[in-house]
């Protein structure tokens, strides 16, 4: 089973609740970024184009993110459901439509502290006060 429908899988195992109604433990916190990429699926329930390099990718300590033009990083910190990413830059070329607004959202999202969801299928959105991010797995 792959670790995000693990993780997926506890905290939904938390959630429910027993015959005699009682709930059970809290879920499981998602503990673990590092290793993984994803596909940007949209911004703001805008679909990504499906051409152009639309993606995030997560190493121990750091976030890289392309939404169409511009390469961006920073760091994150992970906590229960809450992602914070700091110190986060981007190259600065001009870039054509539809990529622009995708970059200016995209980055404002990842600007705010965010919290972090999955849905059965694996796809994680990330919503902060600026909007949102949905995202799936990529091998």
């Amino acid at each position: 089973m792959r670790p995000l429908a693990r993780i997926l899988l506890l905290g939904l195992a938390g959630t429910m609740q027993s015959c005699a109604g009682a709930p059970l433990a809290p879920p499981a916190p998602l503990t673990e970024l590092a290793g993984t990429t994803w596909r940007v699926v949209a911004i703001n329930s805008r679909p990504a184009p499906t051409t152009g390099d639309y993606s995030m990718r997560f190493d121990a300590t750091g976030v890289g993110a392309r939404f169409g033009c511009n390469s961006m990083s920073g760091q994150y910190r992970l906590v229960g459901d809450q992602l914070v990413v700091r110190d986060l830059a981007s190259t600065l070329m001009g870039c054509p439509e539809p990529a622009a607004t995708f970059e200016r959202e995209g980055a404002a999202v990842l600007g705010q502290p965010m919290r972090i969801a999955f849905t059965s299928n694996d796809r994680m959105f990330l919503t902060s006060s600026a909007g949102s991010i949905s995202l799936d797995p990529q091998p």
